[in-house]
């Protein structure tokens, strides 16, 4: 994807992202070594086998179980037109286990176990940029696109139907998951924020980007929040609600200081400079409920630009109160600002996401005309 920000220097305290529920695979618990004669079916088994081991190993490399997750999915999807009838002849059950559990979950459908493995590889993308260090603008780009990687793949497990009585795991009903795809696109646009701030991207710029994060973080508050029941963390609801209201506060920030700005010492503007850091700072003490379950870092955040907000604020009122007295619209009287004309952020098309990794394994062609011949 294409990144509008030049390579700079990022926040040096950026806030913490969230990952994704985890599935693990489990082994069949019958005996497979029929199925593994089956032609094509016995590479998918293999696959299957290196994939429960990789998930067994503590120490296990995320980026070796994204590989073998994609390369799972793309054999799932070669064998798709006899799956059923395989399935039933060697009776076989695949399993999954919900993170935090220790139940097993049987299903026999292609399309609830194609669902669950790219949720499961969601989660590895959201792992990843989870631990990507941020405080460089490489990192940024890294973690938002695993974000968006993240995005595209619960939107693909999404596209099916509604697996959770299929599979009988937790998240995986349609509503469920289009709440995961939201917040991994708001925490996608967070990034483009941190990038745009340390790239001295212009203040209109960098207010417009931190409302549509606002915007997308109250989206993601208000889907999780109406899905609770199906063992969503509640302190999820409650970091988008914070982060939500954090980002308003910073979009109200920056547009008043460039309200002063281009106010020049005239005082044009200070009134409603005013008016937007009240706003701000009413933005932020609604936020104080959801605090309490929010992330540490959240709340450092909400805290620290509470007092930048009431700085400006003190200031604002001072001089207007010596110099300007101008007068300050209420609140009701100010118009919504501006989010982006235009979405920065997109889930990864899946079929992009398959193919890494596939090019590598495939034989040279070379090879293919001499195993052909």
């Amino acid at each position: 994807m294409q990144f509008p920000f030049r390579r700079a220097p990022a926040s040096p305290a950026p806030m913490t992202m969230l990952s994704l529920p985890g599935k693990t695979p489990q082994g069949f618990a019958e005996d497979t070594s029929a199925a593994e004669g089956d032609g094509d079916l016995r590479e998918l088994l293999h696959c299957r086998s290196r994939l429960v081991q990789t998930y067994s190993d503590k120490k296990g490399a995320a980026a070796v179980r994204g590989d073998l997750l994609r390369e799972y999915v793309r054999k799932l999807d070669a064998v798709a037109p006899r799956f059923d009838e395989a399935v039933v002849r060697h009776q076989l059950c695949f399993a999954w286990r919900d993170a935090g559990t220790i139940r097993r979950r049987t299903h026999t459908a292609l399309a609830a176990e194609r669902a669950v493995a790219l949720f499961a590889l969601a989660t590895e993308q959201a792992r990843a940029a989870v631990e990507e260090d941020r405080r460089g603008a490489d990192g940024i780009r890294r973690a938002c696109s695993a974000l968006c990687d993240a995005a595209g793949l619960l939107r693909a497990a999404s596209e099916g139907g509604d697996h959770s009585a299929s599979c009988q795991l937790r998240h995986m009903s349609g509503a469920c998951m289009a709440a995961f795809e939201a917040l991994m696109l708001a925490q996608a646009l967070e990034c483009y924020f941190e990038l745009a701030v340390a790239g001295g991207k212009p203040a209109a710029l960098c207010a417009k980007v931190a409302q549509q994060v606002s915007l997308d973080y109250d989206l993601a508050h208000r889907s999780m929040a109406a899905h609770e029941q199906h063992h969503i963390d509640k302190s999820w609801p409650a970091n988008a609600q914070a982060k939500a209201a954090y980002f308003r506060g910073e979009a109200c920030l920056r547009s008043a200081r460039l309200l002063r700005e281009n106010g020049g010492g005239a005082g044009d503007g200070v009134g409603e400079a005013i008016a937007r850091l009240r706003q701000g700072l009413a933005s932020l003490e609604g936020a104080k409920g959801a605090l309490g379950r929010a992330a540490a870092p959240v709340r450092d955040a909400v805290k620290r630009l509470r007092k930048e907000v009431e700085a400006d604020l003190a200031a604002a009122e001072q001089d207007n109160c010596r110099i300007y007295y101008a007068r300050v619209p209420t609140a009701a009287a100010l118009a919504e600002l501006p989010g982006l004309p235009q979405q920065l952020v997109r889930p990864t098309a899946v079929e992009k996401i398959l193919e890494r990794g596939a090019v590598d394994k495939a034989p040279a062609p070379a090879a293919a005309e001499e195993k052909t011949s």
